[in-house]
């Protein structure tokens, strides 16, 4: 898989290869790196990169994408997004003064619906959590909106590109004067 990194304002693109349980290859720009790792308690990782050992304390921030690191005392905000995902979430908020008919970006089982019909939503806010290859996704509205219809059902098998819900724009309405 890749992955975009981004810590302040630097943006990095990742390839990660798995070739087996806990040894990754991980490719920045020309250079590849193999990484050994162990999380031996939660949160905490100790890395080997190299030969070289680093422990990293890693705690997901509400939201999921965004994490704080402490490395050797080095405190850094680090958003990690799935290069799939940031390019879905640039297409969906791609003309996000309109309707959103928000279909699914990769087969998966629908975990959670969390709007229902008439469910007022605000951008970046999650209404559902597909499951695909044993990892959560969440899946955010792109804009401001009311919710008008949901296909989606909790338990329920979905392909890529099938249709979830629709978020209709949502603007203020305010009395006559």
């Amino acid at each position: 898989m890749v992955y975009i990194g981004t810590h302040q304002g630097r943006t990095t693109k990742a390839k990660v290869v798995e070739p087996r349980p806990g040894l990754f290859t991980v490719t920045l720009g020309e250079t590849e790196y193999e990484v050994d790792f162990l999380e031996p308690q939660p949160n905490i990782y100790s890395l080997l990169i190299d030969g070289r050992s680093f422990e990293v304390d890693v705690d997901a921030k509400a939201g999921g994408d965004v994490f704080d690191v402490l490395i050797k005392g080095d405190h850094y905000e680090v958003e990690m997004v799935e290069e799939k995902k940031k390019k879905l979430a640039m297409k969906m908020s791609k003309g996000a003064s309109g309707r959103q008919d928000m279909k699914s970006p990769m087969a998966g089982n629908v975990r959670a619906v969390q709007v229902q019909p008439g469910d007022r939503v605000a951008a970046g806010q999650v209404v559902l959590i597909l499951e695909a290859m044993k990892m959560q996704n969440e899946i955010k509205s792109a804009i401001d909106g009311i919710v008008a219809s949901v296909t989606a059902r909790e338990g329920v098998a979905v392909a890529a590109g099938d249709p979830l819900l629709v978020v209709e724009p949502w603007e203020p309405q305010f009395p006559n004067g």
